[in-house]
């Protein structure tokens, strides 16, 4: 971890912490719907074993990298990355994935799965690649959290959400 990032404002803190749907936050946040941009997914198999979602080399694994953009604006809010255990997530949610451009969230609400979210981690620093998809520097600080998504009981999703240090600073720490 890098030096401590600059306060963080009330709505990052949200962003951070939630177990519910960031989605509907940002909707509400950007005051406009939010668009999932895939940049990537596809099923392949565990390259290892993974303790965090349980998972062994050859599980089939959904690999999914996304943007959430603001649909008027089209500004780039959060970037997310998912590794989902397939062989344990609901044949309509993975078809849902797959095919539409539905955020997970709102794809569990709509199937009426019961989850329980965990937060892993919570870290910042430079950000790298990453920068490019908020038309910012290497260097420049982001902020990102990493959780999994717990289904009866056994992890089925283990996500990463990604954002610049300096989005979201207009509302009041």
């Amino acid at each position: 971890m890098t030096s401590d990032p600059t306060p963080l404002t009330r709505f990052q803190r949200m962003l951070l912490g939630t177990d519910g749907t960031v989605t509907h936050l940002l909707e509400a946040y950007a005051e406009e719907p939010i668009d999932v941009f895939k940049l990537l997914q596809r099923i392949e198999p565990a390259e290892g074993v993974d303790a965090a979602l349980d998972v062994s080399p050859g599980d089939e694994v959904l690999r999914r990298q996304v943007v959430l953009r603001g649909r008027r604006s089209g500004r780039s809010l959060l970037y997310a990355e998912a590794l989902i255990a397939v062989a344990r997530i609901e044949p309509a949610v993975l078809d849902g994935l797959v095919a539409t451009d539905r955020p997970i969230g709102v794809l569990l609400a709509e199937n009426r799965t019961e989850t329980f979210r965990e937060i892993i981690r919570v870290d910042h620093g430079p950000a790298g690649p990453f920068g490019t998809h908020f038309g910012i520097d290497e260097g420049a600080e982001m902020i990102w959290r990493t959780y999994r998504i717990v289904v009866r009981r056994r992890p089925v999703m283990l996500i990463t959400e990604r954002f610049p240090a300096d989005s979201f600073r207009d509302l009041p720490a």
